[in-house]
């Protein structure tokens, strides 16, 4: 559906020269909802802006339906982007237009009356459940309603791309569930690609088939969701599923010799990782009994990302040393993966991947 192929912007100024993006290679594949991740500055909404050609690259290409759109003339350009629907993050409405004339915005020039443009606006308003906000402006809206209008407005021309820049960061949680689910929706009902640019990582896992991860400018890292975040291989998304739980405060709690992590004698405090799909299994009460070992869980982070979990849990662990390690070989049998944290065996610390 979308290939970009060595894709590069530069912005150029008396001072400096500025590569927002730098030689990025991607394919969305047609009906898939692909989320492109990172934090600010990493180049993701000039990137999403370049798709469309909002922002013309500095070099490479760009193809929808395998038609390369950054050789076309204007005009043809034009026609194009009626195929491409675009959301924002401050919801770009018009204050002073009903929100029924805020939908049939994009088609004005397009040879239809009043009536077929009033009657399309009542049709998306149904599909994203506002058709009682017809003759309301937006200032009478929530943030959540204001989204949903973009979003049926970007619907408009019937497009075969939606693209998403940051759609659910001005939104509270709740509200953001609630897009999130609209979205979703809309691509399995309208069979709709979808891009999705986000800095945060729970909007990726909820919603996206695949992910890309961006940093400074560069895609370092691409894959299916659950492998993406079962196990990253760059620092980068290392840190983002790192900062999106509680892991990380195990190490500040062994700095401050917190309680919990004073370990008696044959403890040790490990941390096990979901490495691949699978059913969920009792594993923590499975060892414990096979083993006869006590896992005491003092950090869980689990969520499931399509119908496989996601996540993992810190736990101090204590027994006889040989059951502990006996364990931690059947874990990894199981495909979970294992690392020893912090060590009061007389056996030496190993890790485990």
């Amino acid at each position: 559906m979308v290939a970009l192929e060595n894709l590069s912007k530069t912005f150029n100024s008396k001072t400096s020269v500025v590569e927002a993006v730098k030689n990025v290679s991607l394919r969305v594949e047609q009906g898939e909802i692909h989320g492109i991740i990172g934090l600010s500055g990493a180049g993701k909404s000039t990137l999403v802006r370049c798709i469309n050609l909002l922002e013309r690259p500095t070099s490479g290409k760009v193809f929808l339906d395998g038609e390369e759109i950054t050789a076309m003339s204007n005009r043809e350009l034009r026609l194009t982007r009626r195929k491409i629907g675009m959301i924002f993050q401050q919801f770009n409405l018009f204050a002073s237009r009903a929100v029924w004339r805020n939908i049939a915005y994009p088609l004005w020039r397009g040879g239809l009356t009043k009536k077929q443009m009033a009657d399309r606006a009542r049709e998306l308003l149904a599909l994203v459940d506002l058709s009682d906000k017809e003759n309301v402006y937006p200032s009478q809206l929530s943030g959540g309603q204001k989204q949903r209008v973009a979003i049926a407005r970007a619907l408009a021309n019937n497009p075969r791309l939606l693209l998403c820049d940051e759609a659910t960061s001005a939104l509270d949680p709740q509200t953001t569930s609630s897009i999130l689910e609209l979205l979703k929706k809309l691509n399995k009902r309208l069979g709709l690609t979808t891009i999705v640019i986000t800095h945060e990582m729970h909007v990726v896992k909820e919603i996206c088939d695949r992910a890309s991860v961006m940093e400074n400018g560069e895609i370092v890292e691409s894959g299916e969701v659950f492998s993406l975040f079962a196990n990253p291989q760059r620092r980068v998304t290392q840190d983002f599923i790192e900062t999106a739980s509680n892991f990380s405060k195990i190490n500040s709690m062994i700095d401050e010799n917190h309680v919990i992590t004073r370990l008696r004698p044959g403890e040790r405090i490990l941390k096990f990782r979901y490495m691949e799909k699978s059913e969920a299994e009792a594993l923590v009460s499975a060892v414990s009994r096979r083993f006869n070992i006590d896992v005491n869980v003092i950090f869980a982070n689990l969520e499931w990302v399509g119908d496989a979990p996601l996540g993992g849990i810190i736990s101090v662990v204590s027994g006889d040393s040989r059951n502990i390690d006996e364990a931690l070989l059947y874990l990894r049998d199981k495909h979970v993966g294992v690392e020893v944290i912090l060590d009061n065996t007389r056996v030496s610390e190993t890790n485990y991947a």
